[in-house]
């Protein structure tokens, strides 16, 4: 795994916009999970985050030039958010233009995009940001700028009828002031001060979706690109709601709601050729629950290498700090890539590579938390795997709030990691203190076992992990390891031939762990693009064996899967076992 270490965490680079922007969005990610609780307009579909993050991901390529950039902002926009963000953003790399006139262009473009504009939302900051930038910007008027705008989020809240409902500020708006603030404080050189933004909508953390009463919406978010004539007004309207649209030459993007999304292909094509395509449930994503939160609570954090989905980690209160997957000219957060999308590519061929969040990116995820909560426990990703434990130690012990923050080194990764931060998760809501969560996190780990199934060697030689020649006669013999991550890295305890022999040792681990004298505990059956399989041939096996304990089944990591590849699989176990001070929560 490599380091894409290119923020600054000073002033050293003021004035270069593009490592602004990239600022931008390194903040973005960081509170891209407060975005997605809190989004309940225009619908609580709560993927504001999630649609900023993916939108903007282009600015994290440093090796293009800005027309290029541009260009994949148009292409990687989804949501209302996220196309209203893109249109602001292409705005400002222009290049032909000094950031001040690149704001209000950019304000001028996003409006112009919304078919209807709504009053407390995005567009509300991006024009306040304007109204400042016609009379020019200056690095002493940036803290003031961003006061004023933080005062205009905060007023959202009576904005609009689900927002008051919900008594929570509109998402976007946060989203873009987020956006701003990391962006404005690079640019200008600015001392950080993240943690005063998240101070200030700290009691957003109490809120989940589930206490809003919202509509119930059926029908599906669409996000397309087509080619043609410039989409009329009308036509688009008859298609669905919510209409953004963004264009580049005779390249339409366009945004909406439908209520079929057969028939809004159907119509969208009748416009154009159809580009690309891609669209969410929005009955699905409403019906995703949030834990509820506390500020008083001991928070849990842990790595996206963990095999836990962005869905599980809301429901357990987990906030997942993500390495990012390069797919191609794409680089996303690995739980904010689709799984499908990773193995497809790989399996065509498709170059993929791992690399961590910047050190900004991942002290911004540090700030947000400890301001919002009054104290956490990171369960980190083995440090022999990342350098995620170096960089969070190095943090704690130079900022004033690192106290808050209590750090482990699991010496774990993928389903080992996730089935201990389950169990600390679930532990957490009883109101132990760190101390006592920390000792239980350790105890589990000492219980807690992982092997992971490789279907073929070739992945790990192209990621440089094994040689080719190893890979081909491995590979040509039908000889497989069985790979279990450890604090000294990943050790290989076996090496198998059929599927039938990989079966038969997870089955005979699963007894021994879990299936002697009617054990109970935890058992995550993860797979990468064989869910199927896993379930029908796999699951029933298991249950055999281990009659009492509670499976589940869940996606393994991407970061382990875009090293082992397409095809593989493995089962974390964690028996119920005595925590520190006295028995701990079952599984």
């Amino acid at each position: 795994m490599t380091v894409n270490d290119g923020l600054p965490v000073d002033d050293e680079t003021a004035g270069d916009l593009r490592t602004a922007l990239r600022a931008g969005h390194a903040c973005t990610v960081a509170w891209a999970e407060l975005l997605d609780r809190i989004n309940v307009f225009p619908v609580a579909d709560g993927d504001t985050g999630r649609n900023l993050v993916v939108s903007l991901a282009p600015l994290r390529d440093r090796a293009v030039n800005d027309a290029s950039v541009a260009e994949r902002l148009l292409l990687s926009a989804r949501g209302n958010s996220g196309n209203i963000a893109c249109a602001f953003v292409r705005a400002l790399l222009d290049g032909t233009r000094p950031l001040e006139q690149g704001c209000v262009r950019g304000a001028e473009l996003a409006r112009q995009a919304v078919a209807v504009p709504q009053p407390g939302t995005m567009l509300t900051v991006l024009d306040a940001l304007a109204d400042e930038a016609r009379t020019g910007f200056a690095g002493q008027q940036v803290e003031r700028l961003l006061a004023r705008l933080a005062q205009i989020v905060s007023e959202t809240t009576g904005a609009q009828e689900s927002l008051r409902q919900a008594n929570v500020v509109d998402s976007g708006a946060l989203g873009m002031l987020v956006f701003l603030d990391g962006m404005l404080r690079v640019y200008f050189g600015l001392g950080q001060a993240q943690d005063a933004l998240a101070g200030r909508f700290r009691s957003l953390v109490l809120f989940t979706r589930g206490s809003a009463t919202v509509a119930s919406e059926v029908g599906f978010c669409v996000d397309a690109v087509v080619r043609g004539q410039r989409p009329s007004d009308a036509a688009l309207s008859r298609i669905g709601s919510e209409v953004v649209v963004l264009h580049d030459g005779d390249l339409w993007k366009i945004h909406l709601h439908a209520p079929d999304v057969e028939v809004a292909r159907a119509a969208l094509g009748g416009l154009g050729e159809i580009v690309r395509c891609s669209w969410d449930d929005l009955h699905e994503q409403m019906s995703i629950r949030p834990a509820r939160a506390n500020s008083d609570d001991i928070h849990i954090m842990t790595d996206g290498a963990a095999s836990l989905s962005r869905r599980e980690a809301e429901a357990l209160g987990i906030t997942l700090l993500d390495s990012h997957i390069n797919l191609g000219d794409i680089s996303l957060p690995e739980t904010r890539l689709a799984p499908e999308d990773l193995y497809r590519a790989m399996r065509r061929g498709v170059r993929v590579s791992t690399s961590q969040a910047s050190s900004y990116e991942r002290h911004k995820h540090y700030e947000r938390v400890v301001s919002q909560w009054q104290s956490a426990l990171y369960l980190c990703v083995g440090s022999v795997y990342t350098g995620n434990h170096a960089v969070a130690l190095a943090w704690r012990s130079s900022h004033p709030a690192g106290t808050r923050m209590t750090l482990l080194d699991s010496g774990a990764a993928s389903g080992r990691l996730a089935v201990v931060a389950r169990a600390t998760a679930i532990a957490a809501r009883a109101g132990k203190p760190a101390a006592w969560l920390a000792d239980f996190a350790r105890t589990a780990l000492d219980c807690a076992e992982e092997y992971i199934f490789l279907e073929r060697l070739e992945y790990l030689a192209r990621g440089g992990r094994m040689s080719k020649t190893g890979a081909f006669f491995g590979d040509a013999l039908h000889l497989a390891p069985v790979v279990s991550p450890m604090p000294d890295g990943a050790e290989r305890v076996a090496l198998l031939r059929k599927p039938e022999d990989k079966i038969a040792f997870a089955c005979e681990r699963a007894a021994r762990t879990l299936g002697a004298s009617g054990k109970e505990g935890y058992l995550l059956a993860e797979y990468t693009d064989n869910r199927a399989w896993v379930v029908e041939q796999v699951l029933p096996r298991l249950r055999a064996v281990a009659p009492e304990a509670e499976i589940a089944v869940g996606p393994l990591s991407l970061t382990t899967g875009a090293h082992t590849g397409p095809g593989t699989w493995a089962i974390a176990m964690l028996p119920e076992q005595p925590a520190q001070g006295g028995a701990g929560p079952r599984g």
